[in-house]
């Protein structure tokens, strides 16, 4: 057991307590009608990031819809230890904002690569002119989309209506808007941030809408209707016979997965599909930085998410280290005795949800025995068996990396590659379309 795995739980107590949520809104909204002041939500935009084109195309009906006030500003991209494989990253947002795009209505194609240089620098400085002016909610969307089809003579139209900032002030107002953005607990762009909290891309919407909803800050009537509305996981219209194969990548050690888990093996009895585990070594456990506001947002991101899936969510035994290899050696194992999918949920639960630490005797024997594994058949394995896994862990992450991916929970399933266990509706998309074949 480590120094981590022992504290964690009574650290993530606390950490993610409802009640304390519950109070920092609390305390937010009197500070706010205290000062007198407007409901107001700041949005920061990279317009080379996929995700951010997707973002600004809301920004409008966000402020119709709700009585806030919008402060958008522009930023420059991450930092390496909050974007890690940096190019993959900029693919696979391409790719995954088509979907997204297809998904809530919004517009989005994928030119195979990302903006020139030269284009992405005047874009900025228009948005930088737009923003000084008070009109960045005006153009945004226009000079997105001549930015990424690379249509220089109609950004210049654009900078000869809203104007254009020096490369000295726009660099500048970049900067000044990542550390904001920093300030606020948060790293990449396409994030809203309102009042202590922080909500990424198109698909978090949802959840900023039902916090200014709560606050009865909708000027619409009726029950809640959110702009970018959670995707709902549903069921095939008849039995499957034959269902597909679904490759799912995961770690002991990743809180989305956790929440995923429980949701894709419903979803593949439903849909008489077979699950493949592929288990890799967790990120921060193969050299993948993470900076601590990304760990922080994460934590707080899950239990949100979680709490939405229905899936319990804390106290945390975090398994960092040897506890994750010696949970992950075991997954071989279990899946040989027909119990991999029992193993892996047992785990994940007891990890991110009931404080087990795995790392000890008897936290391990707690979870191989209610998956339904013999303890002593256990011993024996780690015993004879233990260090095995390593090099399957290894070929998983090469495949993995294959498909343009290097983050779990990942999934692969027909022609559907995805990332994230909010892109399951895309594994059910697939299963379906699978099914009528």
């Amino acid at each position: 057991m480590t120094i981590r795995e022992w504290v964690s739980p009574f650290i993530s107590r606390r950490k993610l307590d409802p009640s304390r949520h519950i109070a920092a809104r609390t305390r937010a909204e009197a500070t706010r009608k205290a000062a007198g002041a407007r409901h107001t939500v700041f949005y920061f935009h990279q317009s080379d990031d996929a995700y951010s084109v997707l973002t600004a195309q809301v920004l409008g009906a966000l402020a119709q819809r709700y009585d806030i006030d919008i402060k958008a500003m522009v930023a420059s991209p991450p930092r390496d230890d909050a974007a890690p494989e940096r190019d993959a990253l900029l693919a696979l947002a391409r790719r995954d904002a088509c979907a997204l795009a297809e998904r809530f209505s919004l517009s989005f194609s994928d030119p195979g690569h990302q903006p020139s240089a030269d284009l992405l620098e005047q874009a900025n400085r228009i948005l930088t002119s737009a923003q000084a002016r008070g009109q960045f909610e005006a153009c945004v969307c226009a000079v997105d989309t001549v930015l990424w089809a690379e249509d220089a003579q109609m950004l210049d139209r654009l900078a000869h209506e809203f104007g254009i900032s020096s490369a000295r002030e726009t660099e500048a107002v970049l900067v000044s808007g990542a550390e904001r953005r920093h300030e606020m607990g948060h790293y990449l762009g396409a994030t809203f941030c309102y009042a202590g909290e922080q909500y990424w891309g198109i698909d978090r919407l949802y959840h900023l809408e039902q916090r200014l909803f709560d606050l009865g800050a909708c000027r619409e009537e009726g029950p809640f209707s959110p702009l970018a509305p959670r995707p709902v996981l549903g069921a095939p219209t008849s039995p499957i016979k034959q269902g597909a194969e679904i490759d799912f990548y995961m770690s002991l050690r990743s809180p989305y997965t956790h929440v995923a888990a429980p949701q894709l093996f419903a979803l593949a009895k439903r849909y008489n599909a077979t699950v493949n585990i592929k288990f890799v070594l967790p990120m921060m456990m193969r050299g993948v930085p993470a900076s601590a506001a990304k760990q922080q947002y994460i934590l707080i991101d899950t239990q949100r998410e979680a709490a939405q899936a229905g899936v319990p969510f804390g106290p945390v035994a975090d398994p960092f280290g040897s506890p994750a290899e010696r949970g992950l050696s075991l997954i071989p194992y279990a899946v040989s005795q027909g119990k991999g999918e029992e193993y892996v949920l047992s785990f994940l639960k007891a990890v991110w949800a009931q404080g087990i630490r795995s790392g000890s005797n008897r936290g391990l024997k707690q979870i191989v025995t209610r998956a339904g594994l013999e303890w002593d058949g256990v011993q024996q394995y780690l015993r004879h068996e233990g260090g095995r896994w390593r090099d399957e862990a290894e070929r998983n992450r090469v495949a993995l990396y294959e498909l343009g991916l290097w983050g779990v929970p990942s999934f692969q399933v027909g022609s559907v590659v995805a990332w994230g266990q909010d892109r399951l509706w895309l594994v059910e998309q697939e299963l379906a379309k699978l099914a009528e074949q």
